[in-house]
């Protein structure tokens, strides 16, 4: 998984936070692939169809994300690092 160079910085400090933004972008370009590879194998979807699983690629991207313990932060929020308050009040 790849998020931008924005957010990369916080996860090598250890940080468990994403923006929601940067998620839906992952989402949105692993779901590019998947249809790529499908379309170079023969199959063939409705624009509905590729809607629709979008919004369920990106959610289901969510719940595994919670699920490997990031927290998905809308943007637009300041990002907030426990660790990092703890280090710059010494």
């Amino acid at each position: 998984m790849s998020f931008s160079a924005a957010q990369s910085p916080s996860f090598a400090r250890g940080c468990r936070q994403v923006l929601e933004s940067d998620v839906k972008i992952t989402s949105m370009r692993l779901y590019a692939d998947i249809l790529a590879n499908a379309a170079r194998n023969g199959w063939d979807y409705t624009p509905e169809s590729i809607v629709s699983g979008s919004k369920r690629h990106f959610e289901e991207m969510k719940l595994q994300l919670n699920d490997a313990g990031y927290e998905i932060v809308p943007v637009g929020a300041r990002l907030y690092c426990k660790r990092l308050d703890k280090l710059a009040v010494r």
